[in-house]
C-alpha cells in the first residue's frame, strides 16, 4: 500500500511540475488588463495562440515589473513576456520569440523647459524609471545611479501618479513610446509630456523568453511552437 502511495505521488507531483509558469506586467499595448480585469494585447494574444497550439498546460499571471522578473530569474518552470532582448540579459534567459519593437524615450513636461542632447547631459536631472526595466538596466551601465539621478518605480502606473501629483519631484521620465500613444487618458493630455530623446539608438526588441534552467521537453515544445507560428506570418 506504502509503495503504491509512494508511486501514486510520484505521477501527481510530475504531472503538476508539467504546468508551465507564464510572468507578465501591466504593459500597453503589448500586454495589459482592460476594464473587466482580463489580459488582452497583442504580444498576450500571440503568446496564447502559441502555447494553446502546443498544448503546453500553462497559467499566466500579471505582476509589477521588478517581481514578474525576479520571479522569471529565479524559478526553473517560469517564462517571462515582454522582455527586452538586451546583452546583458542574454545570458540569463532562453529566448524564444520576438514579440515586438519599442522606441523608448526620455520625457519631460512641456513646462519645464528641458532640452536634451546626450545621456551624459541626462545624469543632472531626476529620471523616473521603472525599476529593472531595460532601461533602468541600461542607464545603470552608462554610469547613472540610483537615488541619485534615478528615481525607481515598480509600475508606469506609478511614474504617471508621480507625474500628475509631484510632477515638482523629478524632472524627466523614461518610457516607450508605444506606451505614451496607447495612454489617451486626461493625465497625459493635461500634462503635456513631450519626447527630448531616444533613451539608446540601438534598442532591444521585446521578446518571449523563459528560465535558463527551463526542462529540456518544455524548451523544445515551445521552440516547435513558435518556429510554426513565425512560419505561418
Amino acid at each position: 500500500m506504502i509503495k503504491w502511495c509512494f508511486v501514486l505521488l510520484l505521477i501527481v507531483s510530475q504531472h503538476c511540475a508539467a504546468k508551465l509558469t507564464v510572468v507578465t506586467e501591466n504593459f500597453a499595448p503589448a500586454q495589459y488588463l482592460d476594464a473587466n480585469n482580463n489580459l488582452v494585447g497583442d504580444a498576450a494574444d500571440i503568446v496564447r495562440l502559441v502555447l494553446d497550439s502546443a498544448g503546453i498546460d500553462y497559467s499566466i499571471s500579471v505582476n509589477d515589473w521588478s517581481m514578474t522578473y525576479n520571479i522569471a530569474l529565479r524559478d526553473p518552470q517560469t517564462c517571462i513576456f515582454s522582455i527586452s532582448r538586451s546583452p546583458e540579459r542574454e545570458s540569463s534567459f532562453v529566448w524564444f520569440a520576438k514579440l515586438a519593437q519599442f522606441d523608448t524615450n526620455f520625457y519631460s513636461l512641456k513646462s519645464k523647459g528641458i532640452v536634451l542632447t546626450s545621456l551624459e547631459q541626462a545624469k543632472q536631472y531626476r529620471i523616473a524609471v521603472l525599476k529593472d526595466n531595460y532601461s533602468h538596466h541600461y542607464l545603470l551601465s552608462q554610469g547613472f545611479k540610483e537615488n541619485e539621478n534615478l528615481m525607481l518605480f515598480n509600475s508606469f502606473d506609478n511614474i504617471f501618479k508621480i507625474i500628475r501629483a509631484r510632477s515638482s519631484s523629478i524632472d524627466l521620465v523614461v518610457i516607450p513610446a508605444q506606451r505614451i500613444n496607447h495612454e489617451q487618458s486626461h493625465l497625459l493630455n493635461e500634462l503635456q509630456l513631450e519626447p527630448l530623446m531616444p533613451i539608446n539608438v540601438s534598442q532591444a526588441p521585446l521578446y518571449f523568453a523563459c528560465n535558463k534552467n527551463l526542462p529540456n521537453k518544455l524548451k523544445q515544445q515551445l521552440s516547435k511552437a513558435f518556429a510554426l507560428y513565425e512560419s505561418q506570418l
